[in-house]
């Protein structure tokens, strides 16, 4: 009775521990990944294993900006509930397929797996294992292309998207900013934003052109209304080069500035 008492409150309860293939994945592939539960010093119920994909989203609480929590996936490993004996240990494998639009793993920006198990009466075990979000191929050629105009990453932030370019989409997007430093664009603008919006067979590029620091603003804000200064490329994705990508950006910012 002893030991079901301070099971109960987690000591000497079931235990979970996340173990990846690899804890770095892209947009629009998988994570993969092993979940061991192991018995504690008495025979327990497990209600439902579950997996949190999250990630850290920008927005503001009483007019201050705040991050929080964001799951992209959610998945249970179990459809019953089963008994795990003391000691005993069991393993579950899951494959996750991991969203276009997730952020990548860029200057603040975080993700993170979070497993779970519910268990009646008790304090519900809890493990966490960072993961790192690369580019994918496509949005590699873009990010290339940038770099080749000069442009540097100078922050990334994840905020909701505006629902008119959601589309089935994740309701959230990654801003990334730009620094024109060493361009030669350098003298005649502060920066510029850019979101790029993916799906199977085609990418948008959404990008604001920054000219003065007095007026700079987020691209999501501008999204919501009609702001000259967003402009959207879209590419198939056999359309998508660097030189096609670097011609189009630097084409558009000549007409912007």
């Amino acid at each position: 009775m002893f030991k079901k008492l301070l099971s109960s409150i987690g000591v000497g309860a079931a235990t979970v521990d996340t173990r990846l293939a690899d804890s770095h994945c892209e947009p629009g592939g998988t994570l993969e990944g092993v979940v061991h539960v192991k018995g504690g010093n008495v025979e327990q119920s497990v209600d439902r294993i579950y997996i949190f994909f999250n990630t850290l989203y920008k927005h503001e609480v009483n007019d201050k900006a705040t991050y929080s929590t964001f799951t992209i996936e959610k998945i249970s490993l179990n459809e019953a509930p089963f008994l795990i004996g003391p000691d005993e240990v069991k393993e579950i494998p899951f494959t996750i397929d991991v969203p276009f639009n997730t952020p990548l793993s860029v200057s603040q920006s975080k993700s993170w797996i979070e497993t779970g198990l519910d268990i009646a009466q008790a304090v519900d075990p809890k493990d966490e294992d960072a993961i790192v979000v690369k580019p994918n191929t496509t949005q590699q050629v873009v990010l290339d292309a940038l770099d080749a105009i000069g442009f540097r990453l100078k922050k990334a932030d994840t905020e909701m998207l505006p629902a008119r370019h959601r589309s089935g989409r994740l309701p959230i997007a990654q801003e990334l900013e730009y620094s024109p430093n060493g361009t030669r664009f350098d003298r005649k603008l502060d920066e510029i934003e850019v979101v790029l919006l993916q799906d199977e067979s085609s990418l948008d590029l959404l990008i604001q052109v920054d000219k003065s620091v007095h007026n700079l603003g987020s691209l999501f804000a501008d999204l919501s209304g009609t702001d000259e200064s967003t402009h959207r490329l879209s590419y198939g994705n056999d359309e998508l080069t660097i030189d096609h990508v670097r011609r189009d950006v630097e084409s558009l910012i000549e007409r912007s500035i």
